[in-house]
């Protein structure tokens, strides 16, 4: 059972690669009166342990794997509180994975908390002090919120190349709304890992961005080569309509969702193998000498089958959907 467990593990690790997949509800409400709508926040020290629970819960609820979360956020400007950024979060962080949430550090928040306007040198000391005290519970950074409000494409692109000097982990770029932000700037992603694309219009009417230009706006970024994580496209994650356009945008390309989403699958095969077996094949042997099973393979898939044709069996479809199977005889 052990070399089963182990098997599945690494089916599942190569399934879902970096961060694609990732499921984050980043808005849950009134931002400006209710101080849990925002996972950003969630480090205060404002929040009671009561509350990190009910968020907790409200956020597995809805179907999340990760949570974003500010690792400093001076001003306190909205009703969320402030984050202090010489505080000790590594406990929260650690019950946060314990409970099934990945957490993603943004490491400068908007424009409005005023931490941008710190000299580079500190920022770029305040990436060393975050990573080297928690990189182990991150599962991702996004250098800052809206960055090209507060910093040169240059300035993004050095912060992320400072990043990436200290962490193996996938380093972000979010922006204002549009592809390349407020500017039309794509050189803001130059050296991101994945662009965290907000899409205009949700935060007026019925707080959903329209389907139409935001999927127009998806295909714009995904052309840009990078993986594209959908991150900001509505302000109640929870509704059904902004779970329907994350479906929308999982199934035109996106690689993840930061406002809801019904369906559990988004982006995950691209970090494996989209159009041949390959790394999917490699597994799909770890599976079958765990299982002393048969591999064999077909023009449109690959398996593994138990040699009495029972048992723990896996199927690689050749547009990357890999399948746990079970077969009981009797």
């Amino acid at each position: 059972m052990k070399a089963i467990a182990l098997a599945i593990a690494l089916l599942c690790g190569s399934a879902q690669a970096g961060i694609h997949g990732v499921r984050s509800s980043f808005l849950l409400g009134d931002i400006w009166r209710d101080k849990l709508s925002t996972s950003l926040l969630y480090l205060s020290d404002s929040w009671s342990a009561a509350e990190r629970q009910s968020h907790r819960d409200r956020l597995l609820n809805n179907g999340d794997t990760h949570i974003d979360l500010y690792v400093k956020a001076t001003r306190g400007h909205l009703a969320g509180g402030t984050v202090n950024p010489d505080g000790d979060f590594l406990f929260r962080l650690r019950e946060l994975r314990a409970s099934g949430l990945e957490p993603v550090l943004w490491l400068i928040p908007e424009s409005k908390n005023k931490d941008h306007e710190a000299p580079m040198a500190n920022h770029l000391a305040f990436i060393d002090k975050t990573v080297n005290a928690y990189d182990k519970e991150a599962s991702a950074y996004v250098v800052c919120l809206e960055c090209d409000e507060m910093f040169s494409s240059a300035e993004v692109n050095q912060m992320v190349r400072h990043a990436k000097s200290r962490t193996n982990k996938p380093i972000a770029v979010h922006l204002a709304p549009g592809v390349g932000g407020f500017k039309g700037d794509t050189s803001y992603y130059a050296e991101a890992d994945y662009i965290f694309l907000q899409f205009g219009d949700h935060l007026t009417g019925d707080y959903v961005a329209d389907t139409a230009m935001a999927v127009a706006m998806l295909k714009e970024a995904l052309k840009l080569g990078k993986p594209v994580v959908a991150n900001e496209y509505s302000l109640y994650s929870e509704s059904a309509q902004a779970k329907a356009l994350g479906d929308r945008l999982c199934a035109e390309g996106a690689v993840g969702t930061g406002n809801g989403r019904t369906v559990s699958f988004c982006g995950q095969q691209r970090a494996s193998v989209p159009t041949a077996h390959g790394s999917a094949s490699i597994v799909i042997g770890i599976v079958a000498l765990a299982l002393g099973a048969t591999v064999y393979m077909q023009n449109d898939y690959s398996s593994v089958r138990t040699s009495n044709e029972e048992g723990l069996g896996a199927r690689y479809d050749t547009d990357g959907t890999v399948f746990l199977t079970y077969r009981i005889r009797w």
